[in-house]
């Protein structure tokens, strides 16, 4: 009996030992983005960004006391990422974890020569979460390592802030490892200087959000200006308290509309395999006006509406000319092909490229409802004033 209970006990003690693996946090330099560039010679150039706990302390008043900047960087290049990472790891004294990586940010240089090494990369490093927020920057990735971080604590948050305001697309290598072909839309960053009173009017390096870089074959191939980056967030789904402005039909001042809410569904066409019904059912805030235009009047609600859907629609269909100017399906249109009519996918599935710039077309429905006018229906300086 006294043997059969000491088996068990042994065999929970195993379970009890620590991990012989294991790496104590002090020991660990934690990377929150990565900043792949096109290098010298074909390599790629990789910078790493490290946040610096130990340059930050807490003051009398509850407050951050900046010891200097809160982060560090290192820039390797290399045939390939994990070259360069290894090079990296020699020269630093603790072990390198990607365990808190947010974001990836890819120089457009790179971008063009294709991110297929950037994805290998993230797939084979057990400890990197597919579900990185991507963007592309315009120049050199690095160069936004001097972003002053104004509002957060770190650059990595300012800039996903911007995906998770749905300012910018929300992509990650998941859905370009989850294509067919490697057709994908990422956002741009605008990198500038400017003045800032919380620099004492100095100028610092700024970053914001400026169009949308078309994938094909994990290539960049063309580009969408802002106006059509809007369409892109259209046809992905992910439009979320964003302002349409419209002129007024009747003094041709603006009114902006708040989006409340927005549902899409995208089906093929039952009677043309190559086209796809696309519709929108959009519920919108009136937020300011500038006109005069009387809104107690349903038929001047109805046409503010019906500016707005053409508006929407203009946007939308300019993102998909782009992208088929490109002849990039950055917009998935062949999965939704793929899911509904399988069999005519399989017969076009190897000229997909060339049947999505000849033959693809959509059906645009845009179907928008102003739920909320505000408690004035005019300006509060058209009242006439009492006697």
């Amino acid at each position: 009996m006294k043997k059969a209970l000491i088996f068990p006990i042994v065999i929970c003690m195993l379970f009890l030992t620590g991990c012989w693996s294991s790496v104590e946090i002090n020991d660990r330099a934690f990377v929150s983005t990565i900043l792949v560039d096109k290098g010298k010679n074909g390599n790629i150039e990789v910078t790493l960004t490290f946040p610096l706990p130990n340059r930050l302390a807490t003051g009398q008043s509850g407050g951050m006391l900046s010891l200097g900047k809160p982060y560090a960087t290192l820039t390797y290049s290399g045939t390939n990422i994990s070259q360069a990472f290894h090079k990296m790891q020699v020269d630093l004294p603790r072990r390198i974890s990607f365990g808190q990586t947010k974001l990836v940010i890819i120089g457009q240089e790179m971008a063009r020569e294709g991110i297929t090494k950037i994805l290998e990369f993230i797939i084979r490093e057990p400890s990197l979460n597919i579900n990185l927020a991507m963007f592309v920057t315009p120049g050199k990735a690095k160069s936004i390592i001097n972003m002053i971080p104004t509002f957060e604590r770190s650059q990595s948050r300012i800039l996903l802030g911007f995906t998770k305001n749905d300012i910018a697309l929300l992509t990650t290598p998941k859905d370009f490892l989850e294509t067919v072909n490697g057709d994908m839309a990422v956002s741009i960053l605008k990198v500038g200087k400017r003045k800032m009173v919380s620099e004492n009017g100095k100028k610092v390096v700024w970053v914001g959000t400026d169009g949308v870089a078309l994938f094909k074959n994990y290539k960049m191939v063309g580009k969408l200006t802002s106006h059509e980056g809007r369409g892109a967030l259209w046809l992905r789904n992910t439009i979320k308290r964003a302002l349409v402005t419209i002129q007024s039909p009747t003094d041709h001042k603006e009114i902006n509309l708040t989006v409340l809410q927005a549902k899409a569904k995208i089906h093929p066409s039952k009677s043309e395999p190559y086209t796809f019904d696309v519709h929108f059912n959009v519920e919108d805030d009136l937020s300011e006006s500038d006109s005069t235009i009387d809104l107690s009047k349903e038929t001047n609600i109805k046409k503010l509406e019906l500016i707005a859907e053409n508006d929407i629609r203009e946007r939308i269909e300019a993102a998909f000319t782009a992208s088929k100017k490109a002849g990039a399906d950055a917009f998935q249109f062949g999965e939704y092909l793929s899911w509904y009519k399988p069999k005519i996918w399989k017969k076009s599935e190897r000229n997909w490229s060339s049947l999505y710039q000849d033959k693809v077309k959509l059906n645009i429905h845009v179907d928008i409802k102003i739920k909320r006018r505000g408690t004035e229906n005019n300006p509060f300086w058209t009242k006439e004033l009492s006697p």
